[in-house]
């Protein structure tokens, strides 16, 4: 199923994966982290940029093809 509107939608999702990934980068979330003193959560950084990759590869995979 191809569909530009999917397509849009997995780009934006990984957009938000990134934000995300930078806010914990940063130390400014501090949702679900085993310290919460640190400043810095780059493991989290790290999944929500391979989550924001892959958002962008099936929007790649999902989006319709000029023929």
């Amino acid at each position: 199923m191809k569909s530009n509107s999917l397509s849009i939608g997995l780009a934006v999702l990984g957009v938000i994966f990134l934000v995300i990934g930078m806010l914990y980068a940063f130390g400014v979330l501090q949702i679900l982290v085993t310290d919460p003193h640190s400043p810095h959560h780059y493991t989290h950084l790290i999944l929500f940029v391979v989550l924001a990759v892959a958002a962008f590869i099936a929007a790649n995979f999902t989006r319709e093809r000029a023929v």
